[in-house]
């Protein structure tokens, strides 16, 4: 249950910062799901390697 916090901190905190970066610039940010699926998989193997 840990990894699967410190996975969702981990990607909300990233979509908060994507958010702010399209504030800023005034645009609208896409990210593919081929890239985006990879990524979260990415977040909750370094959240899980954390935890051990």
């Amino acid at each position: 249950m840990e990894t699967f916090g410190r996975g969702c901190l981990w990607l909300i905190l990233g979509a908060v910062g994507l958010f702010f970066l399209a504030f800023i610039t005034q645009s609208t940010i896409n990210i593919p799901w081929f890239i985006f699926i990879p990524i979260v998989i990415v977040v909750f193997w370094l959240a899980s390697k954390k935890s051990k």
